[in-house]
């Protein structure tokens, strides 16, 4: 026959034990929405613009009213200019890109020059 155990809840914590720190919930309530909608509309590239927009509205919200979700505001801002400026950057990548061959491959490295097709030996000049 097994033995079974009795676990002794004399020293348990009860209730009004706990902290009230662990026990308390967070109010969404007054967290601001705008402030989430920013967060979220700028986590994704296409969002970018709305986020920023979203995101100083609710900054502005957050200092007259006094709720809460000011890091999620300036979150949102941060990470909508930032897809901003990488989608600047990489638009001015592409647009030099596409311009090289309007100015010559001389600029970027040797040209290929010479006949292509089976059997035929293709030339490089620095």
């Amino acid at each position: 026959m097994a033995k079974t155990e009795v676990l002794d809840t004399t020293d348990a914590a009860t209730p009004a034990e706990v902290p009230a720190a662990a026990t308390a919930k967070y109010d969404f309530t007054k967290l601001n929405t705008l402030a989430v909608v920013s967060l979220a509309a700028a986590i994704s590239w296409v969002g970018a613009v709305a986020g920023v927009i979203t995101g100083h509205i609710a900054l502005a919200q957050i200092k007259r009213s006094g709720e809460k979700g000011r890091g999620l505001a300036i979150t949102g801002l941060v990470l909508g200019y930032l897809y901003i400026a990488g989608s600047i950057f990489f638009g001015l990548l592409m647009l030099l890109f596409s311009l090289r061959g309007w100015i010559g491959a001389d600029d970027f490295g040797p040209r290929q020059y010479g006949t292509y097709g089976p059997g035929m030996m293709t030339q490089w000049r620095n």
